[in-house]
């Protein structure tokens, strides 16, 4: 890889720092989002429903500004990128936490999704096409990642609901910071020919995309609408910021092994291990509704390390192919965009048991697309 990337695109430890703390900032202020739902209904009297649909508008621009990182990418340097897209991220941010009326929020979401799009996808590539990426530094990227969703909905529940755009705007502050401070991020990312660029490949490659949608459906919805169920029923949104604090404790628990298991299993293996034992305490959540707050938070142990592994298993089998990283982040995204909102109606009409049947269906899924591709696509 350092034949066609060359030393300027070397990322430097110090670059690699300030790009995992603006990455953690970001997981803080997305693992938020889900405190941030009854706390917009509870200010602004709309249905849970709406709220799901304003998390679908910041998704779905959030796809927009991951594509247009692709479409754009190779005129400007990343770090360009990175520094005015956390930049339009704030200044949406503080319109979803301050908007006092829908059509306001719902605009406000769709900036910040834009922004925070382009900032994602751009550090993504950043970590896994520098010229001395690995996977182990990708995963403790994301275990970072893990660390700032942790703290996002704890900061609420131990400060309280009150805080929420003090604690928001804060993180995305930080974040920008840390951008300013990034060296080591001033390149393109540029496509060159090479083996990957098969049809074979691009069919194997997309089929660990849909699963990674199925994937991200199943986490953003535990991690959406977790709070909301909890707050429901013990009457506070502090303590449904907490259980999904307790849901993001075991998220990150999960990140940090990740990286001990880097050094021993492949990325593929390491996927197919956790996406099968999530169905241990998933099942617990189906047996036990009174208890399905607990189950549900020690599914994250194990789905914490799929997404870094699933990028840093495509990034490898794709080493000239950099939309394929651009692709990663919008499965990430779409199954962000599609399954939350969707299953947020399921909540309203038919209740919990209607909410965990939906997340079997997807775990369900991502789990056999997974199987697939690491028979298929391992060696």
């Amino acid at each position: 890889m350092k034949e066609k990337f060359g030393s300027s695109r070397e990322l430097p430890t110090r670059g690699f720092v300030f790009a995992a703390i603006a990455f953690a900032m970001m997981g803080f202020t997305s693992s938020c989002w889900g405190t941030m739902l009854p706390w917009i209904v509870s200010r602004t009297g709309i249905s849970i429903s709406k709220s799901g649909l304003i998390l679908a508008c910041f998704t779905f621009f959030t796809l927009a500004g991951t594509l247009s990182g692709q479409i754009f990418g190779s005129r400007r340097d990343l770090i360009w990128f990175i520094r005015r897209g956390i930049l339009v991220a704030l200044l949406g941010f503080v319109g979803v936490v301050s908007s006092p009326n829908l059509p306001l929020l719902t605009l406000s979401a769709c900036i910040a999704g834009f922004g925070y799009g382009s900032t994602g996808v751009s550090l993504l590539q950043l970590l896994n096409r520098s010229s001395n990426a690995t996977h182990r530094r990708m995963n403790v990227a994301s275990a970072a990642t893990g660390f700032g969703a942790l703290a996002g909905p704890l900061s609420i529940g131990t400060v309280g609901s009150r805080h929420i755009p003090v604690i928001v705007i804060s993180a995305i502050g930080i974040s920008m910071v840390a951008t300013r401070l990034l060296t080591g991020a001033s390149w393109r990312v540029e496509r060159f020919q090479d083996d990957s660029q098969t049809r074979g490949n691009h069919f194997r490659l997309a089929m660990v995309l849909v699963a990674i949608i199925f994937y991200s459906g199943a986490e953003n919805s535990i991690g959406a609408w977790l709070p909301t169920i909890i707050s429901h029923s013990r009457g506070t949104l502090e303590a449904g910021a907490l259980s999904s604090a307790f849901f993001y404790l075991f998220f990150t628990l999960g990140r940090f092994i990740g990286v001990f298991m880097a050094k021993r299993l492949d990325a593929h293996a390491i996927i197919l291990l956790c996406t099968t034992a999530t169905f241990i305490p998933f099942t617990f959540a189906i047996l036990n509704h009174g208890k399905a707050s607990l189950g549900l938070g020690l599914c994250g142990l194990f789905l914490g390390p799929i997404f870094p592994n699933a990028s840093s298993w495509i990034a490898r089998k794709t080493p000239g192919f950099p939309l394929a990283t651009t692709a990663t982040m919008l499965a990430i995204m779409t199954g962000g965009f599609i399954f939350p909102p969707t299953i947020g109606f399921i909540l309203e009409g038919h209740g919990v048991s209607g909410y965990l049947l939906s997340l079997g269906v997807l775990l369900l899924a991502s789990t056999s697309l997974f199987a697939y591709s690491y028979a298929k696509w391992r060696s």
